[in-house]
């Protein structure tokens, strides 16, 4: 049987997504497969037909999460872009509107067969994206990471709704407890660490370095 030369491609946003975590893989995605001689196909699933991102960009669906999720299959990447934190957890809070978009993660993130191009299929979460991931449950029995203003979070939706998670780095007090709230409720001393680590990588210069220095691109 010939293989597919199609790759298709799904994004998620939600209220206030952040547009560069979406865009930037749609750009570097489509001209791979243009370079590659793939038929690529972009669709985007969402919660309303039209998401306004954070940057007041609007962003129109071509398919119903639940739609989506009856043809899960057929996709080879899965893409979960980030936003600010305050917007992730403000969005997580309703079960009843976001459940389905959880659903779809969990159940790609399970899904044992090959794509339709014969090739290992991709969970790609963007940054903060990965809270949302987390929060799925989709990340259990992996090591994962996310931005620092994200991490203690991260940890939290881990443990919360998944199972054998990793989170790197993970600076909590080690204790008898292994760190872990009590409770449900975050420790003085924890609290005093992310907030010191967080304080500290703000500090921090990053550079993307584009390999041409010579003429000061970076």
């Amino acid at each position: 049987m010939t293989k597919s030369n199609s790759l298709k491609v799904l994004l998620l946003p939600f209220p206030s997504f952040d547009t560069l975590d979406l865009y930037a893989p749609i750009e570097v995605l489509g001209k791979g497969a243009a370079t590659g001689g793939l038929d690529i196909t972009f669709e985007i699933a969402a919660i309303e037909h039209c998401t306004l991102s954070a940057e007041k960009v609007p962003l129109y669906s071509t398919r119903t999460i639940s739609d989506a999720l009856k043809k899960i299959h057929e996709y080879e990447i899965v893409i979960q872009p980030g936003g600010g934190i305050q917007d992730i957890e403000k969005y997580l809070g309703d079960l009843r509107t976001n459940g389905p978009h959880l659903e779809l993660l969990r159940c790609f993130s399970e899904l044992k067969t090959p794509s339709p191009r014969g090739c290992k299929r991709v969970l790609m979460s963007i940054c903060t994206g990965a809270l949302i991931v987390g929060f799925s449950g989709a990340f259990s029995h992996l090591t994962v990471t996310t931005h620092y203003e994200g991490l203690d979070k991260l940890i939290r939706y881990c443990e919360l709704r998944g199972e054998g998670t990793t989170v790197v780095p993970d600076i909590r007090k080690k204790s008898d407890n292994q760190g872990c709230p009590v409770n449900g409720k975050v420790s003085d001393f924890e609290q005093w660490a992310w907030d010191g680590y967080k304080a500290a990588q703000k500090q921090n210069k990053r550079w993307v370095d584009a390999g041409c220095n010579v003429s000061g691109v970076r």
